[in-house]
């Protein structure tokens, strides 16, 4: 089902993507029998083996295998000849900060993230960030809660208890999509930023943070590197494949998620 055909869409080295694209994959829908490993550098290889768990393996192995099939097709290059390197840190400038596409002055920046067998991939022309999570556990929102914003923090424990787990992730899937725009780790200062309320948010100067709509049991967040000009919307479409939904970010005016 993952192997290689070729990049999903060329739009030929250079270009910028029109609006950022969202992707998300189920393992659900991933023949791990038919994954093309030929496709992932000896690093990628390397980190999937030394996973522990059989199901985390084949999560790292199809993300990365779509997200190279992915940036190959907007490179217009074949995924396996799709590279990646560390762009410098905003704190401290040593090159760890987030992973790019090594191909210089290409205007194409990439995110993803994994979570209990849901994969979630953005590609920006701009600085992106993206975050799926399953819904967290009491001991989690309790412990890690107790970290966040003082207005965070209050908007968790005031809601209902029956809540507090959604409202959490909700507001972590927003912290860590931003966190990782910008290059910093969920270790820097979780209390730097207010990332609650409901939509839309006061996301950071020059940002758009939004939650996504994912299946039940996850919260989702895409954080991108440019103020809205509208309200944002999220629209999923049935993607080119089986095994993929894909969606534009797009901003309609007065439009409602």
């Amino acid at each position: 089902m993952l192997k290689d055909r070729g990049p999903i869409s060329s739009v030929g080295r250079g270009h910028s993507v029109p609006s950022p694209e969202l992707w998300v994959l189920r393992l659900t829908d991933v023949d791990a029998t038919q994954l093309d490993l030929s496709l992932l550098d000896g690093e990628e290889r390397q980190r999937a083996a030394h996973l522990a768990r059989p199901v985390d393996r084949v999560s790292y192995m199809a993300a990365h295998t779509v997200l190279r099939r992915l940036l190959g097709g907007h490179l217009g290059l074949p995924p396996r000849e799709v590279t990646y390197r560390r762009e410098p840190c905003p704190r401290c400038g040593a090159p760890h900060g987030r992973p790019a596409v090594n191909v210089p002055d290409q205007p194409l920046h990439f995110s993803l993230s994994r979570s209990g067998g849901m994969v979630l991939i953005g590609i920006a022309s701009v600085p992106i960030g993206v975050d799926i999570e399953m819904l967290a556990q009491p001991e989690i929102v309790n412990s890690v809660g107790a970290l966040l914003h003082a207005a965070e923090r209050k908007e968790i424990f005031l809601a209902a208890p029956s809540k507090r787990s959604q409202v959490f992730t909700r507001i972590w899937t927003r912290k860590e999509a931003y966190l990782k725009g910008i290059g910093m780790g969920i270790t820097d200062d979780l209390a730097a930023e207010d990332l609650g309320g409901e939509e839309p948010t006061n996301a950071p100067q020059g940002w758009t943070v939004v939650k996504l709509p994912v299946a039940t049991g996850y919260a989702a967040a895409v954080a991108i590197g440019r103020p809205a000009q509208s309200q944002p919307v999220v629209e999923w479409r049935q993607g080119v494949d089986r095994w993929a939904q894909t969606g534009r970010f797009v901003t309609k005016q007065q439009a409602r998620l």
